[in-house]
């Protein structure tokens, strides 16, 4: 068996812990993103790494981030909305599939959701909308 196969053993995708949260856009537009949520090292280290796609309303929520991200072994495009600890959204950036490079979360980032690319355009969401969060995760 190979190493990352071990690995990925050991990490179930999709995530256990769950959270949903709603964002609302300046339109006063309500979005609602059901998402799965790394809370272990291994789990934060995978990601979206080897997956297909995404849910159309689905995303990984990442909480209390202190680094950079990068999508190496991720299959496809997405939208990186990095929230505030006052559940604002403070930037949006794209992430590109297999890229190494890592994307650096904005300085007042607490939290970073993300989603399958153009979701954030398709549904109006911008910098400055407001995040309601459902569980009290974030």
């Amino acid at each position: 068996m190979k190493l990352l196969d071990l690995f990925l053993e050991q990490v179930k995708v999709p995530f256990k812990v769950k959270s949903t949260i709603k964002i609302i856009n300046s339109f006063g537009e309500e979005i609602i993103v059901n998402c799965e949520v790394p809370t272990t090292e291994e789990e934060k280290m995978t990601g979206l790494r080897f997956r297909d796609k995404l849910g159309e309303n689905s995303g990984i929520l990442y909480n209390d981030i202190d680094g950079g991200f990068w999508m190496k072994d991720v299959k496809f495009n997405i939208d990186m909305i990095f929230i505030s600890d006052d559940d604002i959204i403070v930037d949006i950036k794209t992430g590109k599939k297999n890229d190494p490079t890592s994307i650096e979360p904005h300085p007042d980032s607490y939290s970073n959701l993300e989603v399958n690319y153009g979701f954030a355009k398709r549904n109006n969401i911008n910098i400055g909308d407001r995040v309601l969060r459902s569980d009290g995760f974030i």
